[in-house]
């Protein structure tokens, strides 16, 4: 399958789960099956048979030899993700799950996702200062473009029958933070494969509400995230400087601002 991308020639073979840039192999890691094990809601799920399985293949930086320059000057990385659709032993399939360093301001890096084909879910989940979570979960098919706000944890969970491929744009320099989402033994809550929501009890004080995806004024929703990121790099500050998400942009010149 082509990726929704003009500039560069993105595709996908969902027969060996190879993902080519301009008829260059993209090299790829994967999630297997035992690496999620202290994030399931069934321990028992795993076994021999199953456990190097693979769940989801990364390609980082997909794409970027042909606009490097670009990515690079502003330490900025593309990247796709192919979530297989697989049973985790009565839970959907899904990421891991992380966290962002923080920037700037007490503000975690923020991320762009874009459903380029699946159907998903985004659990996204942030601890406040007197330990209550707060969790938001948003539905996202092809076309959506999600963002991760600063200070939220995330997992993306494949609900469909079909591969869900998506994209993402992230500052290139930090490292995420798995280790909180094992510690709790996964989200705040677990999606089942019937589409219900089971409380993950190590979590003892969580809302939970379902949410549309923010939509940002200031990006062009009919361009794929890669091609409005070559034609406007400024568009994308906010991935550098998550505190530009709280201020008015109504006055805003996105034009004169360093980036």
């Amino acid at each position: 399958m082509k990726l929704n991308v003009k500039d560069i020639d993105l595709s996908l073979d969902l027969k060996t789960n190879k993902l080519y840039s301009d008829g260059i192999n993209v090299t790829s890691s994967t999630r297997r099956v035992e690496e999620l094990k202290n994030v399931l809601l069934n321990k028992n799920f795993i076994n021999k048979n199953n456990r190097n399985d693979i769940l989801y293949y990364m390609f980082r930086a997909a794409g970027q030899n042909k606009e490097q320059t670009i990515f690079d000057a502003h330490n900025i990385r593309y990247d796709v993700t192919l979530l297989l659709p697989y049973g985790l032993g009565g839970e959907f399939n899904k990421t891991l799950g992380h966290y962002h360093p923080l920037c700037k301001d007490n503000l975690s890096f923020p991320e762009l996702y874009e459903v380029i084909s699946g159907e998903v879910m985004y659990l996204f989940q942030k601890r406040n200062e007197d330990g209550h979570y707060d969790v938001k979960l948003v539905h996202a098919k092809k076309g959506d473009k999600v963002l991760v706000e600063p200070n939220y944890g995330h997992i993306t969970i494949n609900i469909g029958k079909d591969p869900v491929v998506m994209s993402n744009l992230v500052n290139s320099t930090f490292q995420s933070d798995y280790r909180p989402m094992e510690q709790m033994y996964g989200g705040a809550v677990y999606i089942t494969d019937k589409k219900t929501i089971v409380l993950n009890q190590n979590y003892k004080d969580v809302s939970i509400f379902y949410a549309e995806a923010k939509k940002l004024e200031f990006l062009d929703y009919s361009k794929s995230i890669y091609d409005e990121y070559i034609a406007h790099p400024e568009h994308f500050i906010f991935l550098n400087n998550p505190e530009f998400l709280l201020w008015k942009h109504d006055a805003w010149d996105l034009q004169t601002q360093h980036f």
